[in-house]
């Protein structure tokens, strides 16, 4: 499996004024619902007061023992983490760690498209609203924006990278007993193949895979395929399906 220069790639990005997303088409992708990690896209338009399709709603929260990670496809937000508040824009990638409160904005006049995971999903420690322990409002979250950083923020829940195939070049085949993996591609046209099912996965699409389905990913066109590989662990399961308290 062959790699193209990053330097040149992103050379050649930023030359390129990226299309604007269809943020209905956007919000329309499946669910992620899992016991290692639920996610979805969220939207965000100029004339809302929150997500527009987030079923929680503008409530300031953290998560119990689990981290969320949190993609900027479009737009600009500020998001308060800890003890930390700053703007984002497209391109930014950003870990909420574990127990941290977290409460976002919009920042500008542009539609904005946010992806997020969040990991482990444990039914009974999805949210906390209240009584925040007092280290949820101190540190901050790490972040990066993908398209200028080689390292891309990771613990113990999410390994975060960023990798390109040139045009023909394959993964070889993938499986993982006790991993999910989610894919989102950046930029080209993928060819994704879980277990007996293939198909093609566009730029800001992406595909959650759980843990012991065979896939391979491909690059079936002419230019360099770009994406956002994210390997998912629960540490409470990470020896066995065995849950341990």
């Amino acid at each position: 499996m062959k790699f193209v220069s990053k330097v040149t790639f992103l050379q050649t990005r930023n030359m390129m004024k990226p299309e604007p997303i269809d943020h209905i088409q956007w919000m329309q992708q499946p669910l992620i619902w899992g016991e290692r990690c639920r996610g979805r896209s969220l939207a965000w338009t100029p004339d809302a007061h929150w997500f527009i399709n987030d079923p929680l709603g503008p409530v300031p929260h953290c998560h119990p023992d689990a981290t969320e990670l949190a993609y900027l496809a479009q737009g600009s937000m500020e998001i308060e983490v800890g003890g930390s508040k700053r703007v984002y824009n497209a391109g930014d990638l950003l870990l909420m760690p574990p127990d941290k409160f977290h409460n976002y904005w919009l920042a500008g006049d542009e539609t904005v498209c946010l992806f997020v995971v969040v990991a482990p999903n444990h039914k009974a420690y999805r949210w906390r609203t209240e009584d925040f322990p007092p280290e949820a409002h101190s540190g901050d979250g790490p972040n990066a924006n993908i398209f200028q950083s080689d390292i891309l923020p990771s613990n113990q829940h999410f390994a975060c990278e960023r990798r390109i195939l040139p045009p023909g070049e394959s993964e070889p085949d993938q499986q993982y007993d006790l991993k999910d993996r989610v894919i989102y591609i950046l930029e080209g046209v993928a060819e994704l193949r879980v277990n007996t099912l293939t198909g093609p996965l566009a730029p800001q699409q992406y595909q959650h895979i759980p843990a012991t389905y065979q896939h391979r990913i491909r690059n079936p066109g002419y230019t360099s395929l770009s994406y956002l590989s994210v390997m998912i662990t629960d540490p409470a399961t990470e020896h066995g399906t065995e849950l341990v308290e």
